[in-house]
C-alpha cells in the first residue's frame, strides 16, 4: 500500500490522547490518571519493539500492524529463553531480529484510549505493555498511550539514536508535543502539592498573607488581591521579584473537599513570553526584605487570561502562593536567596457568574 503522510493524520490521535492527560477539571477531580511522558532516551529503553508498520485491519477485536521494518526487537524470544541459548547463538538471534530475518511479519494491538491512523497508513511504533497471554509467533501490545505511534518524518531520528542511544541521553523529546505534555504533567503534580499544602506556615523566615480580595467593576469575576511576603526574621532575607513570577492563587468551593481547586499562576499566561526567556535572572530580579519588614504586591487575576474564573458562582476561598528556584547562582548576590513554596492562610471570596458566562464550555 502507498506510504501515507501522517503529519495531519497523527493529531486526531493525539487529540484524544490528549484528554486523557488534560489535568483537573476546574474545582472538580482528574478526568483521567496522568499518563507519564518520556524523553526520547528513556522511550528508546523502555520500548520493547519499536517498528515501522502499515496499520492493517481489524481481527477478533485487535488491530493488525502490517510490519515493514523492525527497528528494535527483543535479543530473546520463547525459542531463545533457555539459558543454554547464549553466547555466539545469542548475538546471531538478536542480528536476525534486527535484519528482519524471523522478525514477526505482522503485530497484533490492542488499542486504548486513542484513536489510530486510517487503515493503510505507515507509522513508527514504539510497543512496551504486553497483555497476558501472547502468542510467541505473533506478539500482541496494548498501544495505550500517546508515544505508541509517530509520524514517518521521524524516522531518520530513531534510527540514529537507537544505533548511538547516548546521543539523546540528553532529556530531550522526539517530539515537541511530548515535551509540552511532560510540562503539564509536572505542572499538575505541582498543583496538586499545593492544594495540599497548609496555609500559613512560616518557611524559612518568610511568610505570606492575603489581604483585601475584591472582584473589579468589569463583572467578569476578574478580581485582584494584596499579597504580603512577611520576613518573620531579624536579618534580611533576598527573595526573586523578576517576571518569571512565582505568584498564584489557589480557589476552592467553600467547604470543598480535601486537594480540590482551582490553581492560577501569573506569569507567561499573562505576559505571553517564553517563560525560559522570563527565567533568565539577574541581579535586578532580587529584592531584599528586611528583617522583622514585608514585601507588598498587588495581584490580579483577570478573566481574559484565565477564561475559568467566568463560571464561578457562589462562595469561595483564596489562598495566594509562591514558589520560585531562581536561587541567583552564578550572580553577585549580597547573601543568600530565599527558593522553596509558601501558601498563604484562605480569606473568603464571592464570585457572582453572570447568566450568559454560566454555560460557557471549557477552555
Amino acid at each position: 500500500m502507498k506510504m501515507k503522510n501522517l503529519t495531519c493524520l497523527l493529531c486526531l490521535a493525539l487529540a484524544v490522547a490528549g484528554a486523557a492527560v488534560a489535568g483537573d477539571k476546574e474545582g472538580g477531580e482528574p478526568r483521567r490518571p496522568a499518563l507519564a511522558f518520556y524523553t526520547f532516551g528513556d522511550l528508546l529503553e523502555k520500548a520493547e519493539r519499536i517498528i515501522v508498520a502499515e496499520v492493517g485491519p481489524q481481527q477478533d477485536g485487535a488491530t493488525l500492524l502490517l510490519v515493514h521494518e523492525t527497528i528494535k526487537a527483543p535479543v530473546e524470544d520463547a525459542k531463545n529463553s533457555d539459558p543454554k541459548n547464549s553466547g555466539p547463538e545469542r548475538l546471531k538471534r538478536a542480528a536476525e531480529l534486527l535484519a528482519n530475518e524471523n522478525a514477526p511479519s505482522r503485530v497484533r494491538v490492542l488499542v486504548e484510549d486513542l484513536r489510530l491512523p486510517p487503515e493503510g497508513t505507515q507509522a513508527i511504533f514504539f510497543l512496551w505493555d504486553k497483555p497476558a497471554g501472547n502468542a510467541p509467533a505473533e506478539p500482541a501490545y496494548r498501544v495505550a498511550h500517546p508515544q505508541c505511534i509517530y509520524e514517518l518524518e521521524l524516522l531518520g531520528q530513531v534510527k540514529a539514536a537507537a544505533a548511538r542511544p547516548r546521543s539523546v541521553a540528553d532529556g530531550r523529546y522526539l517530539r515537541e508535543w511530548d515535551k509540552q505534555m511532560a510540562a503539564r504533567a509536572r505542572q499538575r503534580q505541582a498543583n496538586e502539592a499545593l492544594l495540599k499544602t497548609k496555609g500559613g506556615d512560616v518557611v524559612m523566615g518568610l511568610r505570606l498573607r492575603a489581604l483585601r480580595p475584591a472582584l473589579s467593576l468589569r463583572g467578569d469575576n476578574s478580581f485582584a488581591v494584596t499579597v504580603r511576603v512577611e520576613n518573620t526574621r531579624a536579618r534580611e532575607q533576598l527573595i526573586y521579584d523578576g517576571p518569571g513570577g512565582g505568584y498564584g492563587v489557589l480557589l476552592r468551593p467553600k467547604n470543598a473537599a480535601a486537594g480540590a481547586g482551582l490553581v492560577l499562576r501569573q506569569g507567561a499566561v499573562k505576559t505571553g513570553a517564553d517563560i525560559s526567556v522570563l527565567n533568565i535572572a539577574d541581579e535586578m530580579d532580587f529584592t531584599a526584605i528586611k528583617g522583622e519588614a514585608f514585601l507588598a504586591k498587588e495581584l490580579f487575576f483577570g478573566a481574559a487570561e484565565f477564561p475559568a474564573l467566568r463560571n464561578l458562582d457562589g462562595e469561595y476561598t483564596l489562598a495566594v502562593f509562591f514558589n520560585t528556584e531562581q536561587d541567583g547562582r552564578g550572580l553577585e548576590m549580597a547573601g543568600p536567596v530565599w527558593t522553596g513554596s509558601m501558601v498563604a492562610e484562605e480569606v473568603p471570596l464571592q464570585f457572582h457568574a453572570r447568566p450568559e458566562h454560566a454555560k460557557l464550555p471549557e477552555p
